[in-house]
């Protein structure tokens, strides 16, 4: 019985981490260069290529080397952070969580310009299950969906190669329903004077410190399980 109880708690405490995924966040997966659609994303799509988000690894855009996905200026408004050339994704449903951790890197194309102004906006929202995603369908003012929280993000261009930002957020799940579909957007946000075309790559989910204090537990339990 003893044993039976430990396995179930060490289900339990690896499991903690896994509310949420994020399906291809680093962009290999359909990757090439200046691919239209995102793959395993929704994103703004207006019949014309250089309006939307796309990925690609093309060498005078990407950063570092991968692929990436370019967000154009596009529908921006300044000063209105969530107005932009968007993708998104659905992480999952909602379990109570409080919070999620989120992490990825964002700057500028290499052929940007020095002194040019790139700004990004993350979010997430809360869906009641009545919202039906596509593509050039935004998540972000649909019925059936409500704001969460949101970061946004601005940098000046130096005008160099390589200029890509490793950034860790956390935002508030506290006002989502137990089941709600929760989504994941990532837009580009025009600060004053800027003209954002930021790129994006490698979006993961950070695991919350006392996540990681019980997956040693977990790991602590597992070896005494077996």
């Amino acid at each position: 019985m003893k044993k039976v109880l430990l396995v179930l708690i060490c289900v339990g405490l690896m499991s903690v981490a896994s509310a949420f995924t994020i399906t291809n966040g680093d962009f290999e997966t359909g990757g090439g260069e200046n691919i239209d659609d995102v793959t395993g994303w929704y994103d703004l799509s207006t019949g014309s290529f250089w309006e939307g988000a796309w990925q690609t690894n093309a060498s005078w855009i990407t950063a570092n080397g991968t692929n990436v996905v370019v967000l154009s200026a596009y529908n921006t408004v300044a000063g209105d952070p969530l107005a932009g050339s968007y993708l998104y994704q659905s992480m999952g449903a909602s379990a109570g969580e409080s919070s999620v951790m989120i992490g990825f890197d964002w700057g500028h194309p290499d052929d940007t310009a020095a002194g040019r102004i790139d700004g990004i906006t993350i979010s997430v929202l809360a869906s009641d299950g009545s919202f039906v995603a596509d593509d050039a369908i935004d998540v972000y003012g649909a019925a059936g969906v409500s704001l969460l929280d949101s970061a946004s993000y601005d940098h000046v261009a130096l005008g160099t190669d390589g200029e890509i930002f490793p950034v860790e957020v956390t935002l508030d799940l506290s006002g989502a329903n137990a089941g709600d579909e929760i989504f994941l957007r990532f837009n580009s946000y025009m600060p004053e004077g800027g003209d954002p075309w930021p790129i994006l790559d490698n979006i993961s989910i950070v695991p919350e410190p006392a996540t990681l204090v019980l997956l040693g537990l977990g790991g602590l339990l597992l070896r005494k399980c077996k």
